[in-house]
């Protein structure tokens, strides 16, 4: 992306050189070896500013030549199916953006692939997970089909300005929430079993093989642990064994180690439970044909009025309330998703 916003920098007719070296980035390409991922956010925070662009990771992904992300591209376009695809952007995405944390995980209502880019300052944040976000959108309707559309998209941070949050409507086509507890796009699940005209086995297994090398030598794991541990916990969900000695187990740690480390990311294992069940419950709610003792279930309830409780407190009113009011609403962005038939 630095690459890409000097570009921008220099059709607005600024001057890129004073804020690399403000940022410590040298001036001469290539920029995308670079990896002080600190260096990185403090430029594009400069960058925004100088271009007085509150959207500017989303200006930048939305027209750029996906292939100049090189290797990474291929990678993802050679895999057999979209959710292969996108368990590789999970896995491979900080070897590509050492500032980037990936997540994909598949339930009964939707394949969701989320973006973190920890601790980075919040101007930076919000450009990196704009340009992520839309970059993975513009991926998935490249290699599936251009019509595919989402069912929901997410950003952590707050609606700060009304054109830009239209225009990013408009390019996903489907209603944004802001100042979500997360950065994400579901799509829906059936997404993950399209098989991908581009599939090449032989290419996919060289290039796995070469990032799985690039993970290694950047430290090996690169997930962060809240997604992780989401991750463990969806699956787990409907038959109540949401506990911390469950997910400890699971992610191959003690539950004293799970907990410091969680407390390390400033999260707690309760709130991020409480956030998935939220998010999920949101995506069951509008299946006309669930009955809410059923979504109860499938949140891990195992009393029927917990759910009840519990949605007021995420929305402010009851489950039957809150899909009688959002059932009728009319959703202009909302239309049916359309995914490309596999080969026969």
């Amino acid at each position: 992306m630095v690459a890409l916003t000097v570009e921008r920098l220099v059709r607005a007719g600024l001057d890129p050189e004073p804020l690399l070296q403000q940022a410590a980035l040298p001036v001469e390409p290539p920029l995308k070896a670079v990896r002080e991922s600190d260096r990185q956010v403090a430029f594009l925070s400069a960058a925004a500013e100088a271009l007085h662009d509150v959207a500017l990771g989303f200006h930048v992904a939305r027209d750029y030549d996906l292939r100049r992300l090189g290797l990474f591209f291929y990678l993802l376009a050679s895999s057999e199916t979209a959710g292969e695809a996108l368990a590789c952007f999970e896995r491979f995405v900080p070897a590509e953006d050492p500032s980037l944390r990936g997540s994909c995980r598949l339930s009964d209502v939707a394949l969701t692939v989320a973006v973190d880019t920890g601790g980075a300052s919040e101007q930076a944040r919000k450009t990196l997970s704009e340009f992520w976000l839309v970059t993975l959108l513009r991926l998935v309707r490249s290699l599936v089909a251009p019509e595919t559309m989402p069912i929901g998209a997410s950003l952590s941070r707050p609606a700060l300005d009304p054109t830009a949050e239209s225009e990013m409507e408009t390019e996903f086509r489907v209603e944004i929430a802001f100042g979500a507890p997360e950065d994400k796009i579901d799509f829906e699940p059936q997404l993950a079993d399209v098989r991908l005209a581009s599939f090449d086995p032989y290419l996919h297994a060289y290039l796995v093989e070469h990032f799985e090398r690039v993970v290694a030598e950047n430290g090996g794991d690169t997930s962060s642990l809240r997604a992780r541990v989401i991750k463990a916990m969806t699956p787990r969900l409907p038959h109540g064994t949401v506990t911390t000695e469950a997910i400890a187990k699971d992610l191959g740690m003690s539950t004293r180690t799970l907990s410091r480390r969680l407390s390390e990311e400033d999260k707690t294992f309760s709130r991020i439970l409480d956030e998935l069940r939220a998010d999920l419950a949101l995506h069951y709610i509008k299946v006309r044909t669930l009955p809410i003792s059923e979504i109860s279930w499938l949140l891990g309830y195992r009393e029927p009025s917990a759910i009840v409780v519990a949605f007021r407190r995420w929305t402010g009113m009851s489950p039957t309330e809150w899909r009688r009011m959002h059932l009728a609403k009319p959703t202009h962005l909302a239309k049916p998703t359309h995914f490309a038939k596999a080969p026969q």
